[in-house]
């Protein structure tokens, strides 16, 4: 029955992203994004898409325009926290802005380090239940820059937040989402290059979309892991993206590949 109930979620989410591209305003891109934490589990949403000021970190100062916010947080603690400019003390932003790769954190573990304003915030953010979470910061070109954090609901916690699958689902999720937003609505989307993969590069990474790992790939195309391995950084290089799941996830928008998990399906085409 459990395994019957994880496929059927992995379903309703490859079809949450598939939805996606029949959108077309801010307001049905906030609550597709908050149906889509649901299935995973989360409680709440925050994302921020913006250009960033050349050799400038996001966050007050660093954006080159005014940044779309798609947020769901209890109104008065978005009243106290912009009231207070706290974006400026926040130890989660500082840690987001330190990595390019998604960020599971818990407030409560920057607590023995912060000064007395800082924990005042921690403290703040888990009486509002803004205090667990998944971040994942989105990096393209030209200064383009996203980033969609997932909140874990109190009541049913999802997956442990450093569970390695559900890292991997947020950084799909959060990467087909923001490439679809600004491609659909945003006010200057990235150009989208031609892209130079080769036929192999291309069948390495519908394994991976899949699920398999490099030794499974390896067997079914009956070479090295190493040269999987090969194939996979080549790609990450060509595509200008730091992970696998990045990489799958732009690939899906650029219409290379399916939505991991619907191979076969038809009478759906990417926009």
């Amino acid at each position: 029955m459990a395994g019957r109930k994880g496929r059927r979620m992995d379903h309703l989410l490859q079809q949450r992203l598939i939805d996606l591209h029949g959108l077309s305003e801010a307001g049905e891109f906030k609550a597709h994004l908050q149906d889509i934490a649901r299935t995973m589990g989360f409680a709440r949403i925050f994302y921020v898409s913006a250009r960033l000021v050349p050799a400038s970190l996001p966050g007050p100062g660093g954006f080159a325009e005014i940044p779309l916010i798609l947020c769901d947080y209890p109104e008065d603690w978005v009243s106290h926290y912009q009231g207070r400019q706290l974006a400026r003390i926040d130890p989660v932003i500082a840690a987001c802005n330190a990595t390019r790769r998604p960020l599971s954190w818990d407030v409560r573990g920057f607590a023995p380090e912060a000064d007395e304003p800082v924990r005042r915030l921690l403290d703040d953010a888990i009486d509002a239940g803004i205090d667990r979470g998944i971040s994942v910061p989105i990096y393209g070109v030209g200064g383009e820059y996203g980033m969609v954090t997932f909140v874990a609901d109190r009541a049913e916690p999802a997956r442990p937040l450093d569970d390695t699958g559900l890292l991997s689902d947020c950084t799909l999720v959060a990467n087909h989402f923001h490439m679809t937003l600004r491609q659909r609505i945003g006010n200057d989307p990235a150009q989208i290059e031609a892209l130079r993969l080769t036929a192999r590069e291309l069948e390495v990474m519908k394994w991976a979309a899949a699920g398999k790992t490099r030794e499974e790939i390896a067997d079914i195309l009956k070479v090295t892991p190493h040269t999987v391995k090969f194939h996979i950084y080549n790609t990450h290089a060509k595509l200008d993206v730091f992970s696998t799941p990045h990489a799958i996830a732009k690939l899906v928008y650029l219409g290379l590949l399916e939505p991991p998990g619907l191979s076969g399906s038809r009478g759906y085409r990417m926009v």
